[in-house]
C-alpha cells in the first residue's frame, strides 16, 4: 500500500506488484478511512487489480454526520456531501497523467467499490445523480450501501453502469432489508446485477477486525469474481455459486 496525492486528494493505492492492472476506485464509509477496509481491498489487489482509495474529508475529520440527516433521505440532493463527488472526479481526472498510470490497464471501463456511504458514492458516480456521473464506471460493487436517498427518490434506475453487485448481512438491520425487499434497490437496479446477503454479518462486517474477518474470504470471492467477469472478460458462472456463509444469493446476468 502506498499513500500519495492524486489531483489534490490524498489517496491510498494498493497493488500486488509492478504489473498492469484494471482499475477499481474505492470509497470508504462516513467517518472512516480507506485503512478500515484494508482486508477487502488487499484481497482485490492480490487478485490482480490496482485499487485507488481517496481519503474523503470525513476521514480527515472523523465526522459521521452527513449534510442532511440520515432520517431524511427524501431531502438528500446531488449537493449533499458533494465533496465526495469532487474527490472521485479529481482523482479520476488526474490519474491518466499521474505516475501511476503506467500500472493501469485502461481508463474507459473501470470499477467502483464502496462501503456504506462509499457505496452511495459509487452509485452516485454511476449516474444515480446525473451531476455526479462518470461514464467510465462500468462495474459497481456496493457493500452495505447507504442507498435509501436513491431508492426513495427513484434514482436507482438512472444508474448507467452496466453491472452492479450488492452485498448485505442478516444483522445489517439499517441497510439490507430495504436493499433486498420487493421493489427495493436491488429490484430497481437494471441487469446485470448480483446480490449476496451474508448470514450474521452486520454493517461493519466489511471493515477490519477479528469478528469481521471471518466473512472476508467469501465476500472477496464474489467481489473478485464480479470484477473478473466485467473488467477481465471472465466467466459469470462463479457468481452463481452459493458459499457457506451466504444466506441469500441473487443474480440476473
Amino acid at each position: 500500500m502506498t499513500t500519495t496525492n492524486i489531483g489534490g486528494v490524498s489517496v491510498e493505492i494498493r497493488r500486488a506488484g509492478n504489473g498492469v492492472y484494471p482499475l477499481v476506485i474505492f470509497s470508504h464509509g462516513m467517518g472512516g478511512c480507506p485503512g478500515n477496509t484494508n482486508g477487502i481491498q488487499s484481497r482485490l489487489a492480490d487478485a490482480g487489480y490496482i485499487v485507488v482509495a481517496p481519503k474523503h474529508d470525513d476521514c480527515l475529520t472523523g465526522n459521521t454526520t452527513p449534510d442532511v440527516p440520515w432520517t431524511q433521505p427524501e431531502n438528500w440532493t446531488d449537493q449533499t456531501n458533494v465533496d465526495r463527488r469532487d474527490d472521485m472526479h479529481a482523482v479520476l481526472d488526474a490519474l491518466p497523467s499521474s505516475a501511476y498510470s503506467q500500472y493501469i490497464e485502461g481508463f474507459s471501463n473501470i470499477g467502483c467499490m464502496g462501503h456504506s456511504m462509499g457505496g452511495y458514492t459509487c452509485m452516485g458516480i454511476a449516474g444515480a445523480w446525473s451531476s455526479w456521473a462518470r461514464s467510465e464506471v462500468g462495474a459497481v460493487a456496493a457493500l452495505s450501501p447507504w442507498h435509501r436517498p436513491l431508492m426513495v427518490q427513484n434514482r436507482v434506475g438512472d444508474m448507467t453502469n452496466g453491472q452492479t453487485l450488492y452485498q448485505g448481512g442478516t444483522l445489517d438491520s439499517t441497510i439490507t432489508p430495504e436493499l433486498i425487499q420487493a421493489g427495493g434497490t436491488y429490484a430497481q437496479t437494471s441487469p446485470s446485477k448480483y446480490g449476496q446477503v451474508f448470514y450474521r454479518a452486520g454493517h461493519s462486517a466489511w471493515t477490519d477486525g477479528w469478528l469481521s474477518s471471518r466473512f472476508h474470504d467469501e465476500m472477496a470471492y464474489y467481489l473478485v469474481s464480479f470484477f473478473d467477469a466485467y473488467l477481465k472478460h471472465g466467466s459469470v458462472s462463479d457468481l452463481e455459486v452459493k458459499k457457506s456463509r451466504v444466506d441469500t444469493l441473487d443474480y440476473e446476468h
